[in-house]
């Protein structure tokens, strides 16, 4: 299920020249997505809590052991992808949710040396999503516990001067089955299922290509800007269009799925519109933007019998 589109420069660049990365979170789709798509390029650390890219477990919430993480491996630019990123679960645990989301930050900025380049992975949801589209300089206002971690986090971040926050809304793709795979996954059984069933039709969501989102983070290790970066699928849908489109996709019936009239209740309260300008990466040279359906029609095939 690996990207096989063509990368968005056949040239490596500055990339060469940071030839050592570390990337945390990897025990997740996108740290392990991320890391390899660097390795074609560089040599990559991974670390998550549990397995990883290859299989160093680090407690990233514990000062020391990210210090001596740093010091074992040495990194020019790391990617700092770990987080809690259920928002009903930081919601309901706000003070775990900060010790990894905001401190595993702060531990990251005390311990690399100033010429490392550091890619912080951040959220839309550090929007209300009120008064889209927002580009990197808009007010932000989070309306959930998950998306003031993020904004902690950010501030944290912005203290460093080669250090990067690239915001991203929701990702599809990455599993290797539909309970693997997330949003699209969750879609894709719901479709097929045939059980009667609300989706909201209140949120509106960018859902965006997880392998995207990894040759994006390369692009920008090359390119090393620094400050804050929006990346986003282009298309706009709630999650009952998003479900309409994909049995359109898979050639079935959508009878039984249904739109609900307002937001569905969740344990945290989700940004409406929290759309994301990204004209600025744009403007560096990065344009690959994968269509939904064409991401949709990928997963689909790969879970085909």
């Amino acid at each position: 299920m690996r990207a096989c589109l063509q990368h968005h420069s056949e040239k490596k660049g500055k990339i060469t020249m940071l030839s050592n990365a570390l990337v945390t979170g990897t025990t997740g789709f996108l740290g392990a997505t991320i890391a390899e798509r660097l390795a074609t390029e560089m040599k990559v650390h991974g670390c998550g809590h549990t397995q990883s890219f290859n299989d160093t477990r680090v407690d990233l919430r514990d000062p020391e052991a990210v210090s001596a993480l740093i010091s074992a491996t040495a990194p020019d630019v790391v990617i700092h992808s770990a987080a809690y990123r259920d928002p009903d679960f930081c919601e309901s645990n706000p003070a775990e949710a900060r010790r990894l989301n905001v401190g595993s930050a702060q531990s990251l900025c005390d311990a690399l040396p100033p010429e490392t380049y550091l890619i912080f992975i951040s959220s839309d949801y550090v929007f209300e999503g009120q008064n889209p589209p927002h580009d990197e300089d808009a007010p932000r206002n989070p309306c959930s516990i998950y998306g003031r971690t993020k904004c902690e986090a950010e501030d944290i971040v912005s203290t460093r001067p080669r250090s990067l926050s690239l915001r991203i809304p929701v990702l599809i793709g990455g599993g290797g089955s539909p309970e693997q795979s997330g949003y699209v996954g969750q879609l894709i059984r719901c479709v097929l299922d045939k059980t009667p069933v609300t989706q909201d039709h209140h949120h509106v969501r960018y859902p965006t290509w997880i392998d995207d989102v990894a040759d994006a983070v390369s692009f920008l290790i090359e390119k090393q800007p620094s400050g804050v970066m929006h990346y986003s699928g282009a298309e706009p849908s709630t999650r009952y269009e998003a479900a309409l489109e994909v049995a359109r996709l898979l050639n079935t019936s959508s009878a039984h799925i249904s739109p609900s009239e307002a937001s569905i209740p969740r344990g945290a309260v989700r940004p409406w519109n929290s759309a994301l300008s990204t004209e600025r990466i744009r403007n560096l040279g990065y344009t690959r933007f994968t269509p939904f359906g064409s991401v949709v029609q990928r997963i689909a095939d790969s879970f085909a019998p």
